[in-house]
């Protein structure tokens, strides 16, 4: 009889089934254009609480859905609608997927990131899909995936490594150790913990990885101080038209800009406007 369960072929008018304790339930009706992304809000999830798995590998299963950050099997989006699956098919595109690819180091910071950009990352939904261990108030400590989390009023707000550096840093360091113990100890004069110091050097990092040509940039000599420290934060803001808003960038040059007005900073020869919405408006050198 187990083997009759799960060898049973459902087919759907959608092509989409929800998964509830290993049963696939048929979905014949959908809201919205019928997308991915409203099927999952159909069911009561915010888009990014699904983490979608697109099975190339499978003659029969398009994607499969789970809920984020974890293997727990939400969602099953057959080929066509015409395609009928079994359990075991599901089971057997699960089983192909490559975790340690879905959550690397950079995926994991993506989904995170997102999570605070949409500020939907609550502590109830996290403690439901991942390990989590009070350290300190609003400071949660993920083994799992080796993080600290930081919370505010029981939001996500900010995530570091628990050994404070991330995937960029990381990378760095393996390349020029050196140039990472300048950023930290520069940090260290305008931060008042560890997680401020460690975030500010994982912004640089990051920012390092998309300047294009990294150390070679033709814009480097403009941002760099007279510590030697180079500023790729506001090297990508002000050539790159990347975005930026105000908090993080006062965050990034905490000490060491100079306030004009409520909405224009100068750092190292550059003034930063900001528009009413608090957005990067414009650069301009000072």
């Amino acid at each position: 009889m187990f083997r009759n369960i799960f060898s049973k072929r459902f087919k759907s008018r959608t092509g989409f089934f929800k998964v509830e304790n290993d049963n696939l339930i048929e979905i014949n009706e959908l809201a919205g254009t019928g997308s991915i992304n409203d099927f999952v809000k159909s069911l009561g999830f915010p888009a990014n609480h699904i983490h979608i798995v697109h099975t190339f590998d499978s003659d029969k299963i398009s994607c499969l859905g789970f809920l984020t950050l974890s293997k727990k099997l939400q969602i099953v989006l057959a080929k066509s609608p015409e395609t009928k699956i079994s359990f075991s098919d599901v089971l057997k595109a699960k089983n192909n997927i490559d975790w340690s690819f879905e959550y690397s180091d950079l995926n994991i910071e993506d989904i995170f990131q997102e999570g605070i950009d949409l500020e939907n990352f609550d502590l109830e939904f996290l403690k439901s899909v991942i390990d989590l261990s009070f350290e300190d108030k609003d400071l949660y400590k993920s083994n799992e995936f080796g993080l600290y989390l930081q919370f505010e009023d029981e939001v996500l707000k900010a995530f570091t490594s628990s050994e404070w550096d991330n995937a960029s840093t990381k990378w760095l360091k393996e390349r020029n150790e050196n140039m990472v113990n300048e950023m930290i100890e520069e940090a260290k004069q305008f931060h008042n913990n560890q997680m401020e110091i460690m975030e500010e050097v994982n912004i640089q990092t990051g920012a390092l990885l998309d300047t294009p040509e990294a150390l070679k940039n033709e814009f480097i000599p403009l941002h760099t101080k007279s510590n030697g420290n180079i500023n790729f934060y506001n090297l990508l803001i002000s050539h790159y038209n990347q975005s930026c808003k105000k908090d993080e960038f006062l965050f990034i040059n905490k000490g060491r800009y100079k306030q004009i007005n409520e909405q224009l900073f100068e750092v190292g020869g550059f003034n930063f406007e900001f528009g009413n919405d608090n957005k990067l408006l414009n650069v301009f050198e000072s």
